[in-house]
Formats: structure tokens, C-alpha cells, sequence
């Protein structure tokens, strides 16, 4: 199974890192599909954080993919899964022919306000 996560606002957060995990522990090929790029005018771009959480949780600096901003349907047609946050991306893969199932992601956050 070849399951791939968008980082930001996604794989970023604690609670897909472990998703990731059990996927990698179950024997999956997991993948990062990022918007980001890893190049801008001619300079490298560190990335150093979406390259901390790959070394972390296991994903091979191979199976990460900077679609430099292109719709990521274009590149998940290989994969079975890709969990992202942005709601478009994920219309597109489902709406656009391919063996890859998109997921909505929807961070959890803190929205209640303290009583005093």
C-alpha cells in the first residue's frame, strides 16, 4: 500500500506523524506530497523542518515530493491514500481518475474560550 501525506498543516501535526507511523510499522510505503518547493531563483530552500519529521518517523528522503505549487492530483495517481488539508486538493483527487482516495485532514484546535 503506498500512502502519502501533504506536511503542512498535515504530516506536521502529532496526531498524522502517528498515523504515518502505524502505516510504516504495517509495512506501507509512505510518501510527502507538499505544495512546498525545495528550490526558489536558483536557491536551495532548507526545509528543515519537513526534512526533521521524515528522518523521525521513517519516510525516505526519496519518497518526498516538492510539486513546486502544482495540483497534487498530478502526482498521487500512483498512491491508494493522500491525506491533506486543503479541501481543493482533495476534490481534485477524487474527481480526477486515478486509484488514489483523497482524505480531508481538519486539525484539531483549541477553540473554547477560558471562563473567569
Amino acid at each position: 500500500m503506498k500512502i502519502s501525506f501533504d506536511f503542512d498543516s498535515t504530516l506536521e501535526c502529532e496526531e498524522m506523524q502517528e498515523l504515518a507511523i502505524k502505516f510504516i510499522a504495517s509495512g506501507a510505503d509512505v510518501f510527502i506530497t507538499t505544495s512546498r518547493t525545495d528550490y526558489h531563483e536558483g536557491l536551495k530552500i532548507p526545509n528543515n523542518d519537513l526534512f526533521e519529521v521524515a528522518d523521525r518517523i521513517g519516510i525516505k528522503k526519496e519518497n518526498i515530493t516538492f510539486t513546486k505549487f502544482k495540483h497534487k492530483y498530478k502526482f498521487t495517481k500512483d498512491f491508494d491514500i493522500h491525506y491533506d488539508d486543503d479541501e481543493i486538493e482533495i476534490d481534485n483527487i477524487n474527481k480526477f481518475p486515478s486509484k488514489c482516495m483523497g482524505f480531508l485532514y481538519e486539525p484539531k484546535h483549541n477553540n473554547q474560550q477560558a471562563n473567569f
